[in-house]
This record gives C-alpha cells, sequence and structure tokens, in this order.
C-alpha cells in the first residue's frame, strides 16, 4: 500500500469533522486555522486517498419496522477470487447493511435487513442455496441496538465521547417516495448541499431542507458519521463477542458506561442469541488488545464466555439498500 501521510492540520480536520461531520466549511476552517479552499482541498484529497470513506447519514430502519440479522459464515476451501466475489454479491444483492472479511473460526460477517424472521429465513436459504457449494457453515443472531462513538483518537485520546443509538425503538414510521430518493442520494455523502440533491429528486432547496429536518425530528435519521480507514492510523480492528452470566445482569450498565470511557472502542452491539454483546474496538496492536480484555474480564463478573475476531477487510456498508 501506498504510504499515506497525514499532518497535524489533516488531523485537526479529522477531529472536528469526527466531533461533527456535517460542520459547515467556513466554520472547519476558522477552527483549523486554514482557508476554506485549503479546507476543501484536504478534505478532497483524505477521500481520494481513502483515508475518510464517506461522510455517512446514520438511517434507522428499526424507526421503519425493519429487523437486523447477523450471520456469521464459515466458508469451504475457496479461492481468493471466489471469496471475494461472494462477499460483494452478499453487499450487492441482497438488503445487506455491513460485509467483512474476518479472522477466526468463521471467515465473514454479513447483516442482513428483514421485516421479520420469517421473511429473513426465507432470504437466507435462497442465499444458502445459491452458495452450497462453498458455504461450510454458519451461525445467527439478532441485532438489538448499534451504539457507534466518536474515534476519539486524532489528536489526543479522547475519552467520554459522544454516542448515537440505531435500532433500538421499533416504529412503524412510514415515508414517500420523495423522501426515499433523498436518503438513497445522501446515505453516503451527508455533506452534499440541499440544492444539489434537491437537482438529483426534483424538489427545491428548502423542500429537501425541510424533508430533511423533518426525518431528522422522527429519528429516521439518526445523525451523521465519518467513517475513516483504520490502517492509515496504524491500528487494527477487532470484534469481542461477549456471553453473559445472566445472574449478574445488574453489571450490565456498568459494563456498557466502562465502554464509552475507554479509548479506541468505536462501537457495541447487543445481540439476541448465541451471544450479547459485540464490541468493536480498534487498538494500536494486539498487545493493546489483551490488555483491554485482562480489564475487561478482572472488572465485571457478568462476563461467563468470549471470543474475539480481527476484521481483516471491510467490503462495505449501506445504510438504505437498494432492495428495500
Amino acid at each position: 500500500m501506498e504510504e499515506i501521510k497525514l499532518d497535524l492540520k489533516d488531523r485537526r480536520i479529522l477531529d472536528e469533522l469526527d466531533k461533527d461531520s456535517n460542520i459547515w466549511l467556513s466554520k472547519l476552517a476558522k477552527k483549523v486555522a486554514i482557508s476554506p479552499q485549503t479546507a476543501e482541498y484536504r478534505i478532497k484529497r483524505l477521500l481520494s486517498q481513502k483515508t475518510i470513506w464517506g461522510f455517512f447519514t446514520l438511517i434507522d430502519l428499526g424507526k421503519l419496522g425493519y429487523n437486523l440479522f447477523r450471520v456469521h459464515l464459515k466458508l469451504k476451501n475457496v479461492s481468493e477470487e471466489t471469496f471475494t466475489s461472494f462477499a460483494e454479491e452478499l453487499l450487492k444483492n441482497y438488503p445487506t447493511f455491513w460485509v467483512a472479511f474476518v479472522s477466526g473460526s468463521f471467515d465473514i460477517i454479513a447483516d442482513i435487513w428483514s421485516t421479520n424472521s420469517n421473511e429473513f429465513d426465507i432470504l437466507f436459504n435462497k442465499i444458502l442455496e445459491r452458495n452450497k457449494k462453498i458455504i461450510n457453515d454458519y451461525e445467527i443472531t439478532s441485532i438489538l441496538e448499534i451504539n457507534l462513538y466518536e474515534y476519539g483518537y486524532f489528536l489526543k485520546e479522547k475519552i467520554n465521547r459522544n454516542k448515537i443509538t440505531l435500532f433500538r425503538n421499533l416504529k412503524n414510521g412510514k415515508i414517500d417516495e420523495k423522501d426515499k430518493k433523498i436518503l438513497q442520494v445522501i446515505k453516503e455523502n451527508s455533506r452534499i448541499p440541499f440544492e444539489t440533491v434537491g437537482a438529483k429528486v426534483r424538489l427545491t432547496r428548502n423542500a429537501v431542507k425541510y424533508r430533511i429536518k423533518n426525518l431528522e425530528k422522527l429519528g429516521i435519521i439518526a445523525g451523521y458519521k465519518m467513517m475513516v480507514n483504520f490502517i492509515h492510523f496504524d491500528r487494527l480492528t477487532y470484534k469481542i463477542f461477549i456471553k453473559y452470566d445472566n445472574s449478574k445482569i445488574n453489571q450490565e450498565t456498568q459494563l456498557l458506561s466502562y465502554l464509552k470511557d475507554y479509548s479506541g472502542i468505536l462501537a457495541y452491539t447487543k445481540l439476541l442469541g448465541i451471544w450479547n454483546l459485540d464490541i468493536e474496538i480498534e487498538p494500536k496492536n494486539a498487545k493493546e488488545l489483551q490488555k483491554f480484555l485482562i480489564s475487561l474480564r478482572n472488572k465485571f463478573d457478568i462476563i461467563k464466555d468470549y471470543q474475539f475476531i480481527q476484521v481483516i477487510e471491510d467490503y462495505g456498508i449501506d445504510f438504505f439498500p437498494n432492495d428495500l
């Protein structure tokens, strides 16, 4: 990989975008002490070199009555080309939220949307039938909620970071076709101007602004987040799956509070199934990960069992799949 160089101004820009990914360019430039033109140039460079994957609109499909199911897939011995083709197919041809290549007891994680468990069963059986020659084994859990934190490590490492919760409160909200078109336009670029969105969906700037503000009010847009490439910051990404001792369930609140104050925790996901909790952490090295695990075990008896895997590559994330 080509060496990526990030200077102090780049990191200051990233730090401000981490706190508010939709910050106005003029305000960002003032905070970083550069011109708006320079700020715009640097953001475009960070995007082109894939340090920033994108500025995502956090669309809460739970508010529209959807459920999210996680599938851990173990594949048979297949070529790298077949492996990649299958992962890309999962992301493109199904209502998939996230797909990643991982190391550990399975090979791929795929989070898939469905309105209910019966519909998911039908969909997943189609995936199994279509790919029976390469899928060796699998396990399925249901996602109850996802909590996303600010990265907080671009300058001085921070604790007490802001958190956005997704998919917890299921409500059967309604949106029309114009709302859907707007969400499709802004899902991977929340910084796109209202007038540009309007030109794409044939609405005025003010009409687009009103609809987006209403979607925020309804909670269908839960927030906005910059996603970055952890490799460019010399970090690794791991997922830690935790099984609770249910007799100690009263410790869960303290455990989740501890995660908020621990630098490097990117997210935690509450699960229903084999595991109760998924912690996503981006340590600088394996030693830092091990120190965190030891600290966690020593502090919380609620942890009955755990397993961790390394995320090798993200194939993509989609907060509003076209198939929905």
